[in-house]
């Protein structure tokens, strides 16, 4: 599960937006499912009921129940001055949830008098829904020619003390775009690199003070959306990762020498061959005739086996940014800012989500953990290094 949400200048009028909900769903496609179980495969099929509004919750991104969601694979949750969108990610990933939430925010505030155009991502609800929105652009980027095997170690994961039940600590830092564009500046650097840097500097600190009998490499995996590399339109999730990785058993590792192996990492994993590989591998374990020809029971007992080999295992964690959100200037004048976040993971314990509108950055960690030492290092590193961050959390 993932969760895009809006913080608005005013309180939200549910009945309002349950209306824009009804003008919204139709325009959407794939989201007007359930998921239904087949011989072999999962499969979706058309939902009739209606999808509503419901109150936000202290603890985000549970999971989704069929008789909770009416069968849908998605919540639009609104408290106070937040409306949020929670989907699960089979459906779409954080650009198609981005797109349902903006296209919602314009049915709603068209609703209130606003001359909404369908622009900057927001879709046209008088339309029906695009074939290319549905697109399966996995199977059209697939080369079998450029497969070729992805070495991934074992990496560290952060110990501590695992909340029960469905326990999801959140912590926001909301701070200045141009404060850590200008970090990110002095060091030759993107944002996202420089976050994940951050990120890794304080992760492989905090595994040393552990004084662990073995050490394990630092390895964040970062999402990368594919639209933009291959033209594609859709609204499924098509989106792949990079993983960059320091070993501390080489020796020391200064915060620049992190940051020049994420540089570095991260521009030799974002070609279009290195993506092309990547989605390939993926897609030609779909396309293998045995696994195909497997009862779906026993393909959900072989993919839970190698994901406990080769899933969360070989990472660290995630740093997910969704970049720079924006809406029609009719919309933004109504709008705060916009938050990202990340459900519960099944074996990392934390997750990172990032979005900005505006000037405002917001970061936010997502976590299992009773304990929040990795959020107070990375925040208290960007407030050493001049950026500025206010603090909110579902904490007590």
């Amino acid at each position: 599960m993932f969760r895009v949400s809006a913080k608005l200048n005013e309180t939200v009028d549910k009945a309002l937006l349950q209306k824009a909900l009804d003008m919204t769903l139709p325009r959407m496609g794939l989201f007007s499912c359930h998921l239904r179980t087949g011989l072999f495969w999962y499969y979706f099929e058309k939902n009739k009921k209606q999808a509503k509004v419901k109150d936000d919750a202290i603890n985000p991104c549970i999971r989704l129940y069929t008789k909770d969601s009416d069968g849908y694979l998605f919540r639009i949750r609104a408290h106070e001055k937040l409306v949020s969108i929670e989907v699960f990610h089979s459906v779409t990933d954080g650009y198609g949830g981005l797109t349902f939430l903006k296209t919602l925010l314009a049915q709603y505030f068209t609703l209130k008098g606003e001359d909404v155009p369908a622009t900057n991502g927001v879709l046209d609800c008088s339309e029906e829904p695009k074939s290319e929105e549905t697109e399966d652009s996995f199977q059209r980027v697939y080369n079998s020619k450029s497969v070729r095997a992805w070495k991934e170690n074992r990496a560290y994961h952060v110990n501590g003390t695992e909340e029960s039940g469905h326990v999801l600590n959140i912590i926001t830092g909301i701070g200045s775009v141009q404060e850590l564009k200008a970090q990110a500046k002095k060091h030759r650097v993107s944002i996202t690199e420089y976050i994940v840097g951050v990120y890794m500097y304080c992760l492989y600190n905090i595994q040393l003070s552990e004084h662990p009998r073995k050490i394990l490499p630092i390895s964040v995996s970062v999402p990368v959306n594919l639209r933009a590399y291959f033209d594609s339109k859709t609204l499924r999730n098509f989106s792949s990762y990079i993983n960059p990785e320091i070993d501390a058993n080489l020796g020391e590792y200064t915060f620049e020498e992190i940051l020049y192996v994420v540089h570095h990492d991260m521009r030799r994993g974002l070609t279009k061959k290195a993506l092309t590989s990547k989605v390939s591998k993926n897609v030609k374990a779909e396309k293998n005739i045995l696994i195909r020809m497997l009862p779906l029971f026993l393909k959900n007992f072989f993919i839970s086996f190698v994901y406990s080999l080769a899933g969360e295992k070989r990472m660290s964690s995630v740093v997910t940014n969704l970049g720079i959100i924006d809406v029609p200037e009719q919309m933004a004048s109504h709008i705060d800012r916009f938050d990202f976040m990340l459900g519960a993971p099944r074996h990392k314990k934390i997750g990172c989500a990032v979005c900005s509108f505006g000037d405002k950055l917001s970061i936010c960690f997502s976590s299992t953990l009773e304990e929040a030492h990795v959020e107070k290092a990375f925040f208290t590193f960007l407030v050493k290094k001049g950026v500025h961050v206010k603090l909110e959390s579902n904490r007590e």
